[in-house]
């Protein structure tokens, strides 16, 4: 389904569906990009950017996320802080030529595809929190505090993003789970790095409280 035409930020994050983003403005051409947006729908799209390729040399199929600014706090010398919500992903088609100081593409909207019954998705998303839950408390014990676990979303196909919002992982593999169109793929996936993280996070936790 298309999504026409976005203006384009290309950037070495990831924006996830159902999630926010802080992002400091200070090119005078996202500036402009900014102030266009907000006269209009308060929609651009977020690019991953990838290391070593210029911003219009992104190939076609590339993945984003359309970012909704929710936020701004305006500087005097017109620098800004903005937050963004991400919301529908796309997919690169083309740059286009655009009077515009800043990129302007055709994209296409990228759907999940599943490939399991809404009861095994759920079955595995709430591995996927009680994993979570393990994680958080055992941070919460290094750290030597006792805070609430952070609110995780109802709809299992939200699940992993989120989590991976909140969690450290590099730019490839954030990638990789905002390409993935198999929900039950990304629980998968985000469910291997939490596992893999609790025992030395546990184990942390136990040194802490020996301490």
């Amino acid at each position: 389904m298309p999504l026409s035409s976005l203006p384009i930020f290309p950037l070495g994050v990831v924006l996830y569906p159902g999630t926010a983003l802080p992002l400091h403005l200070f090119e005078p051409r996202y500036r402009q990009l900014l102030a266009d947006v907000r006269a209009g729908d308060s929609r651009f799209g977020i690019l991953t950017a990838m290391s070593g390729v210029a911003e219009r040399d992104l190939p076609p199929g590339r993945m984003g996320c359309v970012a909704e600014v929710t936020e701004v706090e305006m500087m005097p010398d017109g620098r800004s802080n903005i937050v963004v919500v991400g919301r529908e992903r796309f997919a690169l088609e083309q740059f286009l030529d655009s009077e515009a100081p800043y990129h302007v593409a055709s994209v296409t909207s990228v759907p999940d595809i599943a490939t399991v019954n809404a009861v095994a998705l759920a079955v595995s998303s709430d591995d996927v929190v009680q994993h979570f839950k393990q994680v958080v408390k055992a941070v919460h014990a290094i750290n030597g505090n006792d805070g609430p676990v952070p609110p995780l979303p109802d709809d299992p196909t939200q699940l992993a993003w989120t989590i991976a919002a909140m969690i450290d992982l590099d730019l490839e593999s954030r990638y990789k789970l905002l390409a993935e169109r198999d929900p039950a793929a990304r629980l998968t996936a985000i469910d291997a790095v939490l596992r893999k993280a609790i025992p030395e996070l546990e184990l942390q936790a136990a040194l802490r409280k020996q301490s």
